[in-house]
């Protein structure tokens, strides 16, 4: 079977991975998400509360947009294309130390009504 793995191009899910294999910053994302849906779950109506399979939802939907956001501001900085390799993509985030500001600036992030 022919592995093109080197010269694998970085779609969203990919980098996702790549982020959530390499830092904090998702895991933070999402429990600073998970804890303002949940806080807001707690004010609603007894009978109109969400379960948490509702929350995780919107947990994982937030995330995606996150994700989705990330991935645009790289694609602009890598100049990349649909054929640019992963590994191009993997230097840019480590030459820019791209997870250390993300996580930097999750950790910061105020999630919750504007």
């Amino acid at each position: 079977m022919y592995e093109k793995k080197e010269h694998h191009i970085m779609n969203k899910n990919e980098l996702l991975e790549y982020i959530d294999n390499n830092s904090t910053a998702i895991t933070i994302f999402k429990d600073k998400v998970r804890a303002e849906q949940e806080a807001k779950n707690k004010k609603r109506q007894p009978a109109k509360r969400w379960n948490e399979a509702k929350i995780e939802r919107i947990v994982n939907k937030y995330t995606d947009d996150f994700i989705s956001n990330v991935y645009d501001k790289l694609y602009k900085g890598v100049k990349a294309n649909r054929n640019t390799p992963r590994d191009k993509w993997i230097e840019f985030i480590e030459t820019n130390e791209i997870l250390d500001s993300l996580e930097e600036s999750v950790s910061m992030m105020e999630i919750g009504e504007d």
